[in-house]
């Protein structure tokens, strides 16, 4: 089994599993291989094509309280039921996008993909969706007239829906002090951290999750 790590830093790295199911007990090797690799990260598991059972997510959460060092915040995946699973058991897990070819995205709507970090100067602007296929570091801009996805940490400055009367902003973490979404402002104590990110609007208001957290309608 072959595991890849992927990051741009060790503030963000996503490892993933691309098998027909999770290989625990190679995970658990894998990971104790790479720990001083890994140490001071925040780490997600990415699943691709991957069935997760109940005491497989179970025996890994166990397994990451023996490691120090490694902050594990949950799993992406692109199958509905593994998603079901771990809400169940209260784990962070978020649906993969994929804009080529996927139903979760309409056919007739563009998509921008970013394969790397926003760094600060740098400036995105599209007229569809934008995935940024890893950071959004502080100074850098993103103005989209459909959603924003973050496959990493979002910390710069984003406008979603410009024009329109739909949007969302995804982010697998979050960390910014504030966002657009459809022309409305949502703005942020500096030290409030989100995992698995989503904000959206509905019946123009916003819609958060994770709810925890004090953001406030500026709009």
């Amino acid at each position: 089994m072959e595991f890849k790590l992927r990051g741009t830093n060790l503030v963000g790295i996503e490892l993933i599993v691309n098998s027909v199911s999770l290989p625990v007990e190679e995970l658990k090797g894998f990971l104790k291989e790479k720990k001083e690799l890994l140490r001071g990260s925040r780490l997600v598991i990415s699943l691709i094509n991957c069935s997760l059972k109940v005491e497989d997510v179970k025996e890994v959460v166990e397994f990451f309280k023996t490691i120090d060092g490694i902050c594990f915040c949950g799993f992406k995946t692109n199958i509905q039921r593994n998603r079901e699973i771990c809400s169940a058991l209260g784990i962070p897990c978020d649906m993969i996008h994929e804009p080529e070819g996927s139903k979760k995205i309409e056919k007739h709507r563009e998509v921008q993909v970013i394969r790397g970090t926003l760094r600060s100067g740098d400036r995105i602007v599209f007229p569809g969706d934008i995935i940024i296929m890893g950071d959004v570091n502080p100074g850098a801009e993103i103005e989209a007239g459909g959603s924003v996805y973050v496959m990493g940490s979002l910390r710069g400055t984003v406008k979603a829906g410009v024009g329109k009367n739909d949007g969302e902003v995804r982010a697998m973490f979050f960390q910014a002090p504030r966002l657009e979404v459809c022309g409305k402002e949502l703005t942020f104590d500096r030290t409030e951290k989100f995992v698995n990110f989503r904000v959206r609007i509905k019946d123009g208001k916003f819609i958060i999750n994770p709810k925890q957290g004090s953001g406030t309608n500026g709009g």
